[in-house]
């Protein structure tokens, strides 16, 4: 049974680095899309782990650790995409030891762990370590795009949230680009049901 399940998270691996890789031959220059397609896979692995919580096979909080790695780590990659960063820069170094937290967090959090040896091989794999693939697999080859348009969106998101919290221009600004945001949704989806 382990063995089947070992290979089984193999091949869903496999399908899900082809489909990605398929994805971006398709999508590669249009970065949103990529971003859209990156925080949709970050819901799917936040709700996977909510299930293995309610399906008693981690503890409840490694659920909490989880949110707070796919926050501040995750989440915050996302919103940089396609920023580039050095492997030595407080972004890189705080992706990764997030990571190595989220790893002991689901290793010591199993209910059962020799019962549960091949989830913990899914959840690492797929989970916890498959996220920075995508995001790897993702990032622009040409230096020139590995920007993003605006400096100011390459801060950390708790930083961002303090900023928000703390300054009314600031919350007007995210209010403002909000509205805008869902303007040109609104305009877009009315321009093509006519």
């Amino acid at each position: 049974y382990t063995a089947l399940m070992v290979i089984g998270v193999f091949f869903v691996l496999a399908v899900i680095v082809w489909a990605w890789g398929s994805f971006l031959d398709r999508y590669e220059h249009d970065p949103g899309r990529v971003r859209l397609a990156m925080f949709v896979a970050l819901v799917a692995v936040t709700w996977v782990e909510a299930a293995l919580v309610a399906g008693g096979v981690l503890h409840g909080w490694v659920f909490w650790t989880s949110i707070v790695v796919n926050m501040w780590g995750s989440l915050d990659a996302i919103l940089r995409f396609p920023a580039a960063h050095d492997l030595e820069s407080y972004f890189s170094v705080k992706q990764f030891l997030l990571l190595v937290a989220k790893t002991f967090a689901c290793a010591l959090g199993m209910v059962s762990f020799q019962r549960h040896a091949a989830v913990f091989l899914a959840i690492l794999l797929l989970n916890i370590w498959g996220l920075p693939v995508i995001y790897s697999m993702a990032l622009p080859m040409d230096p020139a795009e590995q920007v993003i348009s605006d400096d100011t969106q390459d801060v950390d998101i708790a930083i961002r949230a303090w900023r928000l919290a703390a300054s009314a221009s600031e919350r007007r600004a995210c209010a403002a680009a909000c509205r805008g945001f869902w303007y040109r949704r609104l305009a877009v989806a009315s321009e093509s049901s006519s």
